[in-house]
């Protein structure tokens, strides 16, 4: 998924109006008959919870999303919102990614415990498989082949597991140092390619000083690499593209400063910022399509600064990042999932100041220059 070279010229679509209309042609080609339109989807019924967070996590086929809603696990066919059947109804969780073919992987928390699990799910099954016993739940993807990712929450290892057995334990190269875990899993694509964030912390400093790093495991089984950095101390990895691009943030985290990244195959250099937008001071990428190179992601603020409230972003892989549509004014938004039809998903507050789970059709007929 080039983030760069495999994206269509979107950006001459844009102008600082707004958003082009759905009919106009992208670099002289007629474009596809679109209707943009950015929809919430269903919610469970009961109060909003702060965590996990209602909203839309990962886009499948058609109109399949996944998620959270009211702290619970949860999948949206069109608009309408299916609860995951977890064994413990009082438990939280969330579904975080979904194959092409239905496949599902999220996790969940049993009342009372501090402990997640993770597991996979198909729409109509009467119940959730879980993961192998031990294998950790905080960071999990699924690929197009079926194989599940799941590793980060400080482990030392990440796990590939296929058919409800480990296949590849992934381990964090010797050259990074000592003190080492796995922070969070970025990904796995169609290939096997797992990527991370690994942090080490500074043995000098008693583990008050921490820096954190991509590092990828190639699918053929080669030895993991350890990729070059973007500019500050804390690297976070998002997503991973079927051609091996990867996309996250750099973090100063003093001045709460997010500056999105690409770290574009064959990581030959430290990658680069295709920026944020002028109307906040940094930005997020959470999301790559997996052949089209698109990318979503959130404009971010300073919690102490007059910039607007977050808002979702989209960049087409080339020229400037670009608004996607509040679902109110003035509300925040924020995207985390897209794919190669054009949709983007995520959450977003409305008038009421409520969050909800949002999917915008047709996504790149939308963004716009603010």
């Amino acid at each position: 998924m080039a983030a760069a070279g495999a994206a269509v010229a979107l950006a001459g679509l844009i102008t600082a109006a707004g958003p082009a209309s759905g009919t106009e042609a992208a670099s002289g080609a007629a474009a596809t008959p679109c209707k943009p339109a950015l929809t919430t989807l269903g919610a469970l019924p009961g109060t909003e919870v702060s965590w996990p967070k209602e909203g839309v996590r990962a886009l499948g086929r058609g109109n399949l999303a996944v998620g959270s809603s009211r702290g619970k696990p949860v999948y949206w066919t069109g608009t309408t919102v299916r609860r995951v059947p977890i064994p413990d109804s009082r438990a939280t969780g969330e579904l975080v990614g979904v194959n092409r073919d239905g496949l599902m992987t999220g996790r969940y928390t049993p009342y009372g415990a501090t402990t997640a699990i993770g597991f996979t799910y198909r729409a109509g099954d009467p119940a959730v498989t879980e993961l192998p016993a031990g294998v950790s739940s905080g960071g999990l993807d699924v690929n197009d082949a079926g194989r599940v990712v799941s590793g980060g929450e400080g482990g030392e290892v990440i796990r590939v597991i296929a058919n409800g057995t480990v296949e590849r334990t992934l381990t964090i190269p010797e050259e990074i140092g000592p003190d080492t875990f796995v922070l969070t899993v970025g990904g796995i694509n169609a290939r096997g390619d797992v990527v991370a964030t690994v942090q080490r912390v500074e043995p000098d400093t008693g583990g008050r000083v921490q820096e954190s790093q991509p590092v990828l495991w190639p699918g053929d089984g080669g030895p993991a690499r350890v990729l070059p950095k973007a500019g500050g101390n804390d690297n976070w990895v998002a997503d991973l593209a079927e051609d091996g691009t990867f996309v996250g943030s750099d973090w100063f985290g003093f001045g709460y400063e997010w500056k999105s990244w690409v770290w574009n195959a064959p990581y030959g250099s430290p990658g680069s910022s295709p920026g944020g937008l002028s109307t906040h001071p940094s930005a997020s990428l959470e999301a790559i399509s997996p052949a089209t190179g698109m990318v979503v992601g959130t404009a971010r603020k300073h919690p102490d600064d007059s910039a607007p409230s977050e808002q979702a972003i989209l960049w087409p892989g080339s020229g400037p990042v670009l608004a996607l549509p509040r679902l109110a004014a003035g509300q925040p938004s924020e995207a985390v999932a897209v794919t190669d039809d054009d949709r983007a998903g995520g959450s977003a507050v409305n008038a009421s100041g409520k969050t909800r789970a949002v999917v915008w059709k047709c996504a790149s007929r939308q963004a716009y220059l603010p």
